[in-house]
């Protein structure tokens, strides 16, 4: 069984950062790459510690604007201060493409490859504890948080429910995919530290058993349903945020079957979100299973946590656990 590091997280308030990424994305998506470039040279000092992202958004923005020496110089400027990219993330970034094959670029990729395989030889799973401020026993809340995320950070986004006597589980998955972020992407490695999670916690805490949620964003809202649809974990319900599988028989034999279970399911998705289409025809074949199933539609919102995601989180919790 995985072997957990513990540890605990202090609040943030990262909205204005929040508020800074849909405004780039909102010109990245019309076109208007100087502007969005413009904008993160003038508002990225702001934010020193997210580095990582600006300095990455900044590469692909003066790529599409044809400054290639530029873009080169934005992405060099993160390798050494000590970040990477995994090569797939380098190689099938569209904003990337006009970068491909260029001596400087093929260099840095380089770097990137030996970086990751020197992370991964020492990555472990973490586990980040949100306390219940109510006595026990207490329902359990496990959120996975999306590719490329990491435990600190993503567990702020679901300490409200510690107010209504939840105690949160925010596991960080082993497997690297960029320089401090992991992923899911290896479902069955990843279902073993989720279950190696899940012990620990009934283990060391007086957990209500019947009140068991796991929720996710993204690729971690895809390994939540998994864990949930197909048995992987004695839980009540799960909530999926910016995500659905896709329309399967394998699928919709699980889903008939987490149903006759008992399982309830409450998905979130933007109004612009890529996943939008796939999640309104997911639900729909949970609805016509006969699944307890709730569709919160966000107007105007991409492929992100809403920005109140604390009445999501509310409203998700009671319809999952009533």
């Amino acid at each position: 069984m995985p072997s957990w590091t513990r540890r605990e997280v202090h609040a943030v308030d990262d909205l204005s950062f929040a508020h800074l990424r849909e405004e780039v994305f909102r010109l990245h998506a019309a076109g208007r790459h100087a502007e969005a470039l413009a904008l993160l040279e003038r508002e990225a000092v702001r934010f020193p510690d997210r580095w990582r992202e600006t300095l990455y958004w900044q590469g692909c923005l003066a790529a599409r604007a044809g400054d290639l020496d530029g873009a080169l110089r934005f992405l060099k400027k993160a390798v050494e201060r000590g970040h990477w990219w995994a090569e797939a993330s380098l190689r099938g970034d569209p904003d990337l493409e006009a970068l491909q094959g260029k001596a400087e670029f093929e260099a840095l990729v380089s770097v990137c490859r030996q970086c990751r395989a020197e992370a991964e030889a020492g990555a472990k799973p973490e586990l980040l504890v949100l306390s219940s401020r109510k006595d026990p026993p207490w329902p359990l809340l496990i959120a996975l948080h999306g590719a490329g995320g990491r435990a600190e950070g993503f567990a702020e986004h679901w300490r409200r429910a510690t107010a209504d006597g939840w105690l949160v589980a925010v596991p960080q998955s082993s497997q690297v995919v960029a320089s401090g972020g992991y992923g899911w992407g290896d479902h069955d490695r990843a279902a073993r530290e989720i279950q190696a999670c899940y012990e620990a916690m009934v283990r060391d805490y007086p957990v209500d058993l019947s009140r068991v949620v796991i929720a996710g964003f993204s690729q971690g809202g895809g390994q939540a349903m998994l864990m949930a649809l197909f048995g992987l974990l004695p839980v009540r319900g799960v909530m999926s945020v910016a995500y659905a599988p896709g329309d399967s028989a394998k699928v919709r034999a699980a889903v008939a079957d987490a149903s006759a279970r008992g399982i309830r399911l409450y998905l979130v998705v933007g109004e612009k979100d890529q996943y939008f289409d796939r999640t309104r025809r997911f639900y729909e074949t949970a609805k016509s299973a006969g699944m307890a199933v709730h569709l919160e539609v966000r107007p105007g919102l991409g492929h992100e946590l809403p920005h109140d995601f604390d009445r999501t989180l509310i409203a998700g919790l009671e319809f999952l656990v009533g």
